[in-house]
């Protein structure tokens, strides 16, 4: 076997590996990509409705058309249900979301109520009042995403608050027995009945998504620039 032949495999290993590396890059910008475009739809979504408050009396026909918009609810909230949404990180400190559910006072419907974030060790913070008090509340009303399994957390317990490591509306359903509804309202930053506000309906915009495809194809371009040079410069060695 000569020279030429011994060296073929080890070029075709190394064009396999590059035409892998720049797929690769080409794909992780189309990601990007898509995701920018996401975003941008939902931020245009938001700004339609950045000054819409709605009242909600009884339970509306669908939740979908109040996705961000801010309303207005009166009913009584249940703090003896008191969820603690697990390993929020806040200002370099891990706390809670609180969570509770919140009955509109015609008793067409039950949701669940963001209070806003609180550090571990504030648990003692919570609420020493009545347990379900009528109160008249305001926020931005969202539907989170579903289809997440609870860990054992959900377990039956008569001991509240109860720690949860995520968002499941069916599983807190059953948990609570109570008919959830797919929505949750983040309490206003002003409202009396609430935290420290930490959650946002994103966490990177569409802008950034798209500088980072921007980076991703950039990097592929590179490659594909190396990749010409390497094989011209093979043709040269080779002569022609």
């Amino acid at each position: 076997m000569n020279m030429k032949s011994r060296k073929r495999p080890a070029v075709f290993l190394i064009f396999g590996c590059y035409v892998a590396a720049l797929s690769l890059l080409v794909s992780l910008g189309a990601w990007q990509f898509m995701r920018g475009m996401h975003k941008a739809d939902l931020e245009s979504r938001i700004g339609a409705v950045a000054d819409r408050t709605v009242v909600l009396d009884t339970a509306p026909e669908s939740w979908a058309h109040l996705d961000y918009v801010r309303v207005r609810l009166t009913g009584s909230m249940d703090t003896a249900r008191t969820l603690l949404l697990d390993n929020r990180v806040h200002r370099g400190q891990v706390g809670y979301e609180v969570i509770v559910p919140f009955a509109l006072q015609d008793g067409s419907a039950t949701v669940l109520v963001n209070r806003g974030w609180i550090p571990r060790e504030g648990v003692e913070m919570l609420d020493d009042g009545p347990a379900i008090r009528e109160t008249e509340i305001a926020g931005q009303l969202y539907r989170p995403d579903t289809g997440i399994m609870l860990v054992d957390t959900m377990s039956a317990t008569d001991r509240w608050p109860v720690v949860i490591q995520y968002l499941d509306i069916p599983v807190l359903s059953d948990h609570l027995g109570l008919a959830l509804e797919p929505a949750m309202v983040v309490l206003d930053a002003d409202a009396a009945q609430g935290f420290e506000r930490i959650w946002q309906p994103y966490v990177m915009n569409s802008a950034r998504h798209y500088g980072y495809a921007v980076q991703w194809w950039g990097l592929a371009v590179v490659l594909l620039v190396f990749g010409w040079i390497w094989k011209f410069g093979r043709q040269r060695k080779h002569g022609g």
